[in-house]
């Protein structure tokens, strides 16, 4: 669990809970703690990454140290937000993760010798809560040390496949209803379609059963937004940049069937909700 925090002069976590920026964490926590240690054995690990936010990106490596030499480790992801993909990715380096984001990752330390130490890094530079800024020098975020043999051996298998994807038809598309969903600011305010939040009042009821696609756009402002559907998940049909009208590939890890949709600044995307 990845969570970016600050600390005031006596050890104390702040946050500002009034500032309509957010507050962005100077420190990074990884399951409560700061640059903890992992010690593993050498087999098969399934690690599973939750971005915990509030507020910071992150751009992530397995690395080894030679000298001033970091070394790209590879590991097979299996799975994003609350699913696992259709098939494994091998030979994946990275992970790219926004607040509310998940990724789960099949490390095979066998490979290592012990006394092996490998670190989870982060390269994302960040200086605002508005998002990411570009891709910068490395912190280490976890040292993880293979120090000791399996008490049995491993036999774990990462299947060739996973779990298929629903069908979507043409027909499914071509009839589904459209909405649009704008996220813009409103006298400071965060606003869907120029609507304030209204506890008392559902802006939209959708039926049970049905299909639907949902366009998440971000006009401007400079902001990246990681949206989240609660209790629904999706698949995601294109994303285009708004200035250029250009759509953007979508990678292999968010094909699958998810529930965070990050929309960079001036993007729209495109997503098919049963």
């Amino acid at each position: 669990l990845l969570q970016d925090m600050r600390f005031d002069a006596n050890g104390m976590q702040f946050y500002d809970q009034l500032s309509p920026e957010g507050i962005l964490g100077d420190m990074v926590a990884v399951n409560g703690k700061i640059q903890p240690v992992l010690r593993v054995a050498r087999r098969k690990y399934r690690l599973r990454v939750v971005n915990g936010g509030p507020s910071r990106f992150y751009y992530l490596h397995i690395v080894t140290k030679n000298g001033t030499s970091l070394i790209q480790q590879p590991f097979i992801r299996i799975g994003t937000d609350g699913n696992l993909l259709p098939r494994p990715l091998h030979n994946h380096r990275r992970i790219e993760i926004a607040p509310a984001e998940r990724a789960d990752v099949v490390i095979d330390f066998s490979v290592y010798p012990i006394g092996t130490e490998l670190f989870l890094v982060d390269r994302q530079v960040q200086l605002d809560t508005r998002g990411p800024a570009g891709l910068g020098a490395t912190r280490d975020l976890l040292k993880i040390v293979v120090d000791r043999e399996p008490p049995e051996p491993d036999v774990s298998r990462v299947p060739l496949l996973l779990r298929g994807l629903p069908t979507i038809s043409a027909a499914e598309i071509a009839s589904a209803p459209v909405r649009r969903f704008a996220f813009d600011r409103n006298n400071g305010q965060w606003a869907i379609n120029n609507q304030l939040f209204d506890v008392e009042i559902p802006s939209v009821t959708v039926r049970k059963g049905s299909y639907e696609i949902w366009e998440l756009v971000n006009p401007s402002g400079g902001w990246h937004h990681p949206i989240h559907i609660h209790l629904e998940e999706g698949r995601v049909l294109s994303m285009t940049m708004l200035e250029t009208g250009v759509n953007v590939a979508i990678p292999p890890e968010n094909q699958g069937r998810r529930d965070v949709y990050v929309l960079p600044p001036n993007s729209m995307m495109r997503v098919f909700v049963r």
